[in-house]
Formats: structure tokens, C-alpha cells, sequence
């Protein structure tokens, strides 16, 4: 990390040794909230609004749902992918889907990362409307998270570290692009974020307080691994926690992973050269092409929903294949006992037969290709899913500007 780089610091340098004796920097931030110029704010208020607007309207419809999974499960698993893909992970959302329905633990890596980022958002959004964003809260995210990875044994799942982290692919942090506090400092400054959490500047707008928060946690690096994903995980969360958001149905991890460069840029722009309206202009962004995302997606997968109970209706199908067709919406993929179970179903034979109506209709197909062991899915709602329209490419190359 190159200290001449940092000509406008939003926080201190510190020098320090590493084990081989080269000096290198690390940096700790400023506290919240941040001392901003207000002509710079002022040229945010519009965007400001923008982004609150679209958080409305998607929350608006997270409100008048009769049955809020039809939306919550494919969105919490979208996210899983996502957000896991910009730490490298390389699982699919059609993976993710075949594994849950198939109740058992997958055998790769990948999948246990991404199927871990579902357990932990799903448990971080029960607790956090109860403790708010708390020590504890966090740390059982990263447990959670972490726990039975390739990297657990590095990780310490749901530890603080104790040692100096660096970022950037090299093993000497004399070479790396960011340093993060060490474990003194990281400590003190993680103290004083969940003071600030739980007692936030007056008049702060919610999705301001949050690219805030993101920004520090994400600088302060409190974990020796899995950094990015508790960061990620902890929007949604103060949304949540605020309520701003009945339903967990906003993230940001696609727009973050197709503009990965341009995202550590800003993140380092606030570090470097205090250059918070940049990074706030970023975030806002996100957040008005994601809620605009996520309100078209929703719309259209409680479309596919209605389409397929005309289908099913126009076939004269049995109650149970409309039962069984509510499911899928929620589920997207499943198997007879899986079904029958869920269903209430006394025999897999019934939940059998109701597949096939299903197949029958075009709603779901044979997944796996086995005459045993076998799994549906809906491939058209899969589909919607993982190629729903992406935020608009950027303009100019990652970090030109």
C-alpha cells in the first residue's frame, strides 16, 4: 500500500513491520459520521431521493403479497450466487436449487459457501429486528458463513482476528493494495461502529447510513476471511433493521460484482482521498437500479405464478397439482417426497402424479437425467431468475474515471 497515494486520508497511517522486516502501512478510518462538504451532499439530494423512492416502490410490493416466500426464497438464493461469485465461488443458482431440494450436503466447497449465505441471511434478518446490528450479530454471521469451508481452519469462524490482514493476492503486506487496521485499532474502530449504529447521526438518510457503515466495515476488515460477504449480508440487514424494507428483497451484489473495479475503487477513493460523495453516488446508484431490478423481477415471477394456474385450470389439474404448482413457485425445484411431505401428502405416489400434471402443463421438467433419486424444476422460473435483467453496463472502464 503506497502512502503517497493517500493524499486526502479519511483516517490515520500507521507504519509497522512485517515478519521479514519490510515497513509497511496500514490505515485506520475516520469514526462516523464522516465530516462532508455540503456542496458536495447537496449534488446528491435528487439521488437521494431517486434511491429512496425505488426502495419504496419495491418495498410497496413486498407489503401487499398474500405469501412473501414466492419472492423471499428466489431472491435470498440469487443473492447467495451473487455475492459469493465476487469472492471467486463458483456455484450456479440451478446447483444451489438441486441441492437444497435434494436435502442433503453437497460434497462441493462452492456449493457449502453459497448454501451457508442462505443460513446466515435467513438467520441475521430474524435477529437483527430483535438486537439490531449488534457484536454478537455479526460474528454469528461469519460463523455461519464460514463454518465447514475449505478456508474454515484460516477463518476462525465468528472470531475477530487477532493478527494483521492485508488486501490484495500476496503473501507480504509490504506488497499489498490495502492494509486494513491492525487488530488493536480494528478493534477500537469496530467498537465505535456499532456505537455509531446505535446511535446514528440525526437526520441521516437510511441508505446514506448505510454505503456509511459498508464502507467502514469493509475498511476496518474485521475477519481474517469473508470480509466482502458479512459486508454484503449487513445492508439488507439495516434495512431490515430500520424498516425500510418488510421484505428482504434488495441486493446489491450484482451491481457490486459487474462493476467489481470501479467498486474497490471508490471504496479505496473515500480511504485515499476522503472522496465519500463519490463512493455515496456509487451506492445510491446501486440501489436505484437494483430496487428497479428487483420490482420488474418481482412482477414478473407473480405473472409466471398466475400463468400457471390458467394452465392448470384449462387442464381440468386436481386441487393437489395447484397446491403442488404454489410450491414450485416458492421452491422452483423439487422431488416426490420432498413434495408429498410438504404438501401433507400421505403417499409420493399422490405427489407423483401431481408432478406429471405439472409436466404435462410445461411448468416442470426431470432435472437429473437418473431413473432414481429424481428432481424437478421449473425451468422457465429458473431461468427468469438467473438471467433477470442486469444493471446497465458502465460507461467508461472500471476506475477510469
Amino acid at each position: 500500500m503506497d502512502p503517497l497515494l493517500f493524499t486526502n486520508p479519511a483516517g490515520r497511517l500507521l507504519s509497522a513491520r512485517s515478519p521479514n522486516g519490510r515497513e509497511y502501512w496500514s490505515f485506520v478510518p475516520d469514526g462516523l459520521p464522516p465530516v462532508l462538504d455540503p456542496a458536495e451532499l447537496g449534488g446528491l439530494v435528487s439521488l437521494i431521493s431517486d434511491a429512496s423512492l425505488a426502495l419504496g416502490r419495491l418495498d410497496g410490493l413486498g407489503q401487499i403479497l398474500p405469501n412473501p416466500d414466492l419472492l423471499v426464497r428466489p431472491y435470498m438464493r440469487r443473492e447467495a450466487v451473487l455475492s459469493s461469485r465476487i469472492e471467486g465461488t463458483r456455484t450456479s443458482f440451478a446447483e444451489l436449487l438441486a441441492f437444497e431440494a435434494a436435502q442433503r450436503s453437497p460434497a462441493e466447497p462452492d456449493a457449502r459457501e453459497v448454501l451457508n449465505y442462505v443460513v446466515a441471511l435467513d438467520a441475521g434478518l430474524h435477529e437483527v429486528r430483535r438486537t439490531g446490528i449488534t457484536p454478537g450479530l455479526v460474528r454469528d454471521l461469519h460463523r455461519r458463513l464460514m463454518t465447514a469451508t475449505r478456508d474454515a481452519a484460516f477463518a476462525t469462524p465468528g472470531e475477530f482476528r487477532h493478527v494483521q490482514n492485508h488486501i490484495g493476492d500476496t503473501g507480504d503486506p509490504a506488497d499489498a493494495r490495502f492494509v486494513p487496521p491492525p487488530p488493536d485499532e480494528m478493534e477500537t474502530a469496530m467498537s465505535a461502529l456499532f456505537d455509531y449504529l446505535h446511535a446514528p447521526a440525526s437526520g441521516t438518510p437510511v441508505l446514506v447510513e448505510a454505503a456509511w457503515m459498508h464502507y467502514q466495515f469493509e475498511t476496518i476488515h474485521p475477519f481474517r476471511d469473508g470480509n466482502g460477504r458479512v459486508g454484503r449480508l449487513l445492508i439488507p440487514l439495516l434495512l431490515a433493521w430500520r424498516g425500510r424494507l418488510s421484505q428482504p428483497l434488495l441486493y446489491l451484489s450484482a451491481y457490486f460484482e459487474q462493476r467489481r473495479g470501479a467498486y474497490y475503487d471508490r471504496l479505496l477513493g473515500v480511504s485515499a482521498r476522503s472522496e465519500w460523495a463519490a463512493w455515496l453516488r456509487f451506492f445510491l446508484e446501486a440501489v436505484v437500479e437494483q430496487s428497479a431490478s428487483a420490482t420488474e423481477l418481482a412482477r414478473a415471477i407473480i405473472a409466471i405464478g398466475q400463468e400457471w394456474h390458467e394452465q392448470l385450470t384449462n387442464i381440468k389439474a386436481s386441487q393437489t397439482a395447484h397446491r403442488l404448482a404454489d410450491l414450485v413457485h416458492a421452491h422452483i425445484a423439487v422431488d416426490a417426497s420432498t413434495a408429498a411431505r410438504m404438501l401433507g401428502l400421505k403417499s409420493a405416489q399422490t405427489a407423483y402424479s401431481a408432478i406429471a400434471t405439472l409436466e404435462r402443463a410445461g411448468i416442470l421438467e426431470e432435472y437429473t437425467g437418473r431413473s432414481w433419486g429424481r428432481l424437478y424444476m421449473a425451468r422457465e422460473l429458473r431461468e427468469l431468475i438467473e438471467s433477470a435483467r442486469p444493471p446497465r453496463a458502465p460507461a467508461t472502464p472500471a476506475g477510469a474515471e
